[in-house]
C-alpha cells in the first residue's frame, strides 16, 4: 500500500518516547532526503483495549495515522485507523454480508478522495466512505490479496487464492465494472518448473502494481520471483529469481530499487536492485525482543510473528513493516521507532496455534497516512 496525505484537525497531545529494542539484524544504512514537514495537529481518538503502542519515538517517526485491517476477533473483523498513540480515529466493522471474506489477504487503501478501498477475498472489492457507506463495489469471486485504484479511476486487482491454470492472475476494471485488461500466467509459465506447482493455488498471486512506465508488476508467490509485463500483457522480465522466497507486497521505489517482504527464514524486509540483484538494505525484525514485549516466550510467539506480508517505504526513508501480531516503523539504521501490537498476545498465540489455526487472525497490511502538508 502506498502512503497518502491527509490534513488532520484538533490539538497536539503531549507524548513520551519509549526506548525501542535494539534489532538483532545487520542493516546497511542508506541516506535519504527527508521532505520538509509542516506538521498538522494529531487527531485524538478512542483508546482500544485490543491494541497498544509500545514504542513511539516522536522525533524519528514519519507522523500520521495508520490504516489497517484487524482480524484478531474473527467474529467481528474490522478496518481501523489509529494515531501514533494507538487511539482509534476511524473504524469500519465488516457487515454480516462481508465479514466471512477476510482471508487470504484483506488489502486496505485510503484513497485520495478520503474513502477507503477494501478487498473482500472471494467476494469482491468495495469502496467505503468515511461515514461507513459503500459507495462503489465490484463483485468478483476471483479476487484476493491486493487492489489499487489507478490514476485513471480504474481498479487493478490480483487473484491468487486457489487460482488455477485457466485463471487470470491480474485484472483491471473501469468504475462501471467493465474488464479492460487482464493477465494470464499460463501464457508464459505453463512449463517446468512452474506448471505443476500447487500451494493454496497455482501461482498464489498476492500483489499487483501499475508502474509509472505503464507496465504492471505482479507477484506470483509460488514462483519465487516477480514479473513485469507491458500494457499488452507481454512479459518484459522476471525479477528476483534465486533471491526471493514467497515474496509479498513488492514496491518499486523512486530510486528504481524494489522493496519487498522476503519470506526466507526468518522473514525480512528487503531492498534490492532489480537489474543487478544487489542487496541495498535488509532488515530482520528482532523477533526475540518483540516476543519479550508481549510477555510470551519466543518459542510460543515465533510461529505467529513470522508472516511479514507488507513493507512500505515512508517519505523520510523509514519503512513500515506489518507482521502478523505487530506493525513496526523502522529507520534505515535498524532502529524501531514505532510499534503497534496486540495487547493480549497470549490469546492471539492461542488463536493462531489452536483448532482455528490460520492466517485469518491478526494484521495483514497497513498504510501510513501523513499528517504533513
Amino acid at each position: 500500500m502506498k502512503e497518502e496525505t491527509a490534513s488532520q484537525p484538533t490539538s497536539i497531545p503531549s507524548t513520551t518516547n519509549t526506548l525501542p529494542p535494539k534489532p538483532t539484524s545487520t542493516v546497511v544504512p542508506q541516506p535519504t532526503n527527508t521532505p520538509n514537514q509542516i506538521l498538522q495537529p494529531m487527531v485524538r481518538g478512542q483508546k482500544d483495549s485490543a491494541i497498544e503502542v509500545t514504542v513511539y519515538n516522536a522525533e524519528k517517526v514519519w507522523p500520521g495515522t495508520t490504516l489497517l485491517s484487524d482480524h484478531h476477533d474473527v467474529g467481528s473483523p474490522r478496518v481501523i485507523e489509529v494515531n501514533m498513540l494507538g487511539e482509534v480515529t476511524w473504524e469500519y466493522v465488516l457487515t454480516e454480508d462481508f465479514k466471512q471474506y477476510t482471508n487470504p489477504g484483506q488489502d486496505v487503501e485510503r484513497l485520495a478522495n478520503g474513502n477507503t478501498l477494501l478487498v473482500m477475498p472471494g467476494k469482491g472489492i468495495v469502496e467505503v466512505s468515511s461515514e461507513g457507506d459503500v459507495v462503489w463495489s465490484h463483485m468478483d469471486e476471483k479476487v484476493s490479496h491486493d487492489a489499487d485504484r489507478l490514476a485513471n479511476g480504474n481498479t487493478l486487482y490480483a487473484f491468487g487464492s486457489s487460482d488455477g491454470l485457466e485463471d487470470a492472475q491480474a485484472k483491471e476494471v473501469t468504475p462501471d465494472g467493465e474488464l479492460v485488461w487482464q493477465w494470464y500466467a499460463k501464457d508464459y509459465f505453463n512449463k517446468e518448473p512452474y506448471v505443476n506447482l500447487s500451494r493454496d493455488g497455482w501461482t498464489h498471486t498476492n500483489a499487483v502494481e501499475r508502474l509509472e512506465n505503464g507496465n504492471t508488476l505482479i507477484s506470483p508467490r509460488n514462483f519465487d520471483l516477480l514479473v513485469e509485463v507491458d500494457s499488452e500483457g507481454s512479459l518484459v522480465r522476471t525479477i528476483g529469481d534465486g533471491m526471493l522466497v514467497d515474496a509479498h507486497d513488492p514496491e518499486f521505489l523512486s530510486t528504481g530499487n524494489i522493496l519487498v517482504s522476503n519470506q526466507v527464514r526468518p522473514h525480512e524486509a528487503l531492498e534490492f536492485d532489480p537489474d543487478t540483484s544487489k542487496i541495498i538494505w535488509r532488515f530482520v525484525p528482532p523477533y526475540s525482543q518483540i516476543a519479550k514485549s508481549f510477555s510470551v516466550s519466543l518459542a510460543d510467539a515465533k510461529p505467529v510473528m513470522m508472516p511479514i506480508r507488507d513493507v512500505d517505504s515512508l517519505p523520510n526513508g523509514n519503512v513500515l513493516i506489518t507482521g502478523y501480531p505487530f506493525i513496526i516503523e523502522v529507520t534505515r539504521y535498524g532502529e524501531i521507532v514505532w510499534q503497534l501490537q496486540y495487547a493480549d498476545m497470549e490469546s492471539v498465540v492461542e488463536g493462531r496455534s489452536g483448532s482455528n489455526k490460520g492466517p485469518s487472525y491478526g494484521f495483514y497490511k497497513a498504510q501510513r497516512i501523513s499528517v504533513t502538508q
